[in-house]
């Protein structure tokens, strides 16, 4: 303890477990009070469901972001977003599982029969990709982190980012045409837009990083 003290690692490690705990209990605090507002019938435990996939998605577009942005605007808040990437991809993996709650709930509601709510992609994508979130989620603990070394973890996680991009994107396109919504536009289209946004925004920097050698061009 005394040396990572002196290497300052300790406070914020700290900061980042509080970081951690604290957004996870405000992300369980949200959902249950939506359930409480809304019910714990099929009606409110959808709503559960669709608002613990979005603010999933938030925490994951945190992380997701984090290094783009502080390569092409590098300033306080990229700093931050930087400095706890790491939370963030905790946070949203965390956040992801209390959504499994929501899903396990739906079909206990239902059974034995589907929920009508749930279509053949949320199987086949959105299983696998749970799996991945778990294991990213995991592997974020420094102990496995070090044991993976730094080349499997970081193919691990950069394939895992885009992999889950692509299935919360697959899954609100699926939406799109398979579920009623009576407000499309914010709970759908706005957040495809966003998702189209981040993944520009990746691309950008990743371009950004390759350096330009004049006329013997890119390498």
């Amino acid at each position: 303890m005394a040396v990572h003290e002196a290497t300052g690692e300790v406070a914020p490690r700290r900061r980042e477990r509080l970081l951690i705990v604290g957004l996870t209990l405000a992300n369980a605090a949200l959902a249950t009070g939506v359930c409480a507002l809304a019910g714990t019938d099929a009606h409110g435990t959808e709503l559960a469901l669709r608002t613990t996939a979005r603010v999933s998605m938030v925490y994951f577009l945190l992380a997701f972001l984090a290094t783009p942005l502080h390569r092409l605007r590098p300033g306080a808040a990229s700093r931050f977003l930087l400095r706890y990437r790491r939370a963030f991809g905790v946070v949203f993996g965390l956040s992801m599982s209390i959504h499994v709650l929501c899903i396990v709930r739906l079909f206990r509601l239902f059974a034995p029969v589907r929920p009508p709510m749930v279509t053949d992609a949320d199987f086949f994508i959105g299983i696998p990709g749970l799996v991945l979130v778990a294991l990213m989620t995991v592997t974020s603990l420094y102990a496995l982190r070090r044991r993976l070394g730094p080349i499997r973890w970081g193919r691990l996680h950069r394939t895992g980012l885009w992999v889950v991009w692509a299935i919360f994107f697959l899954c609100l396109v699926d939406s799109v045409g398979r579920k009623a919504s009576q407000h499309p536009v914010l709970e759908y289209y706005s957040f495809i837009g966003v998702l189209v946004a981040a993944c520009v925004t990746r691309m950008a920097s990743a371009r950004a990083s390759i350096p330009w050698t004049g006329a013997s061009g890119l390498r």
